[in-house]
C-alpha cells in the first residue's frame, strides 16, 4: 500500500508527463490536420504526401520524446534535489535553495513547489538538530556537574574520599609498572575544634578552605592530587616522589599555611614514601601506607601537634 507522501509524488510526476504528452500530441495532431486540409482545398500537391509522414512520426514516437523531453527539461532540478538530499544525508543541514520570492502556490509548477517543500522540511531537520545539540550539551554539562558532585568535597572543592580510593589504587598500580616511589601525605588541622567552638562553624569553614587553598598552591600542578578525607583531615597523592619531595612540599605547606589567616591552627603532617612492589597485593599495602601515615598524624599530636613525620617503607 503507497503512503501518502509516495502517492503525492507520483501523481505530481503523473500530471507532468500527461501536460508534456498533450504538447506534443497538439504539435503532431495540428499540423497533420492542416496538411489535410492543404490537400483538399489543392493548395499542396498530391507528391507532398511525405508531409504527413512527419506529424506521424512525432505522434508515433510521443512516448520517446515526452520522456527526453521530461529529461532535458527537469535535469538540472532533478540534479539539484539529488545533491541537497545527499547533502542533508551527510549532516550538512544549513544545506539551502536559492529559491525565488514565493508567489501564489496556484502559479507555480509543480517542481517548484517540491523544491519549497524540501527547503521547509530542510529547515525543521535544522531546527531539530540545533534542539538536540542543546539537549546534548545540557546532558553533558548535567553529567560533568553529577561527576563533579560525586568526585569533589562541596565545601573546599578538593577530591572526596571516594575519590582518593580508586585514584590512589590506580596510582599504585602504575608505581609497579614504572618502579617509581609512591608518597603519601596526611594533614591534620590542630585546634580546629577550638576554632569551631570560640568563633563559630563559619570559620571553622574558612579555616578549612584557607588550608585547602594552600594545598592547591603549593602541589606541583598537573601530577600532585590534593583531597579531604573528612573534618580537618587532608592528604596529598605525590605520585613519583620520593622523601626528599615530600619533605620539600610539607615543609612548603607548613611555611605557607602558617603565613595566611589561619586563626590559630597549625598542621600535623606524616609523609610515607612507599615502593610498591608485585610481590604483595596493592590493596594490602595501600591499607599499610595508610595505616603507617596515620600513626605519624596519631605521633605528631601526641607531641602537641604543629609537627612532621616521615616514613620510608
Amino acid at each position: 500500500m503507497e503512503s501518502p507522501a509516495s502517492s503525492a509524488v507520483i501523481k505530481v510526476n503523473y500530471r507532468i508527463r500527461l501536460q508534456l504528452f498533450a504538447v506534443i500530441l497538439i504539435l503532431s495532431v495540428i499540423p497533420m490536420f492542416s496538411i489535410i486540409l492543404l490537400y483538399e482545398h489543392e493548395i499542396v500537391e498530391p507528391k507532398a504526401n511525405g508531409l504527413l509522414l512527419i506529424p506521424i512520426f512525432v505522434l508515433l514516437s510521443s512516448k520517446s520524446i515526452t520522456n527526453l523531453l521530461e529529461y532535458l527539461l527537469f535535469k538540472n532540478t532533478l540534479l539539484k534535489i539529488h545533491q541537497f538530499s545527499e547533502r542533508i544525508k551527510d549532516g550538512y543541514y544549513d544545506t539551502h535553495f536559492v529559491l525565488p520570492i514565493q508567489k501564489d502556490q496556484d502559479e507555480e509548477n509543480y517542481l517548484m513547489q517540491v523544491l519549497r517543500s524540501l527547503e521547509s522540511l530542510a529547515r525543521v531537520v535544522r531546527g531539530q538538530n540545533r534542539m538536540l545539540v542543546t539537549n546534548l550539551n545540557e546532558t553533558r554539562s548535567e553529567a560533568n556537574l553529577m561527576k563533579e558532585l560525586a568526585e569533589k568535597d562541596p565545601l573546599t572543592g578538593l577530591y572526596n574520599r571516594r575519590y582518593f580510593d580508586r585514584v590512589f589504587q590506580a596510582e599504585a598500580k602504575n608505581a609497579v609498572q614504572s618502579g617509581q616511589i609512591l608518597t603519601l601525605i596526611l594533614v591534620d588541622c590542630d585546634k580546629f575544634k577550638q576554632v569551631n567552638d570560640t568563633h563559630g562553624h563559619d570559620i571553622g569553614d574558612r579555616v578549612l578552605k584557607q588550608l585547602a587553598s594552600v594545598m592547591k598552591e603549593i602541589i606541583r600542578n598537573g601530577r600532585d592530587i590534593p583531597f579531604r578525607f573528612g573534618g580537618d583531615e587532608f592528604g596529598i597523592i605525590l605520585p613519583q616522589a620520593d622523601a626528599s619531595v615530600a619533605r620539600r612540599v610539607a615543609s612548603r605547606l607548613e611555611e605557607t599555611y602558617l603565613a595566611s589567616e589561619r586563626y590559630g591552627t597549625t598542621l600535623s603532617i606524616s609523609a610515607v614514601s612507599a615502593d610498591i612492589n608485585d610481590r604483595d597485593t596493592i590493596p594490602e599495602q595501600i591499607r599499610k601506607i595508610i595505616k603507617t601515615a596515620d600513626n605519624g598524624i596519631y605521633d605528631v599530636k601526641k607531641r602537641g601537634g604543629h609537627g612532621m613525620e616521615f616514613f620510608r617503607i
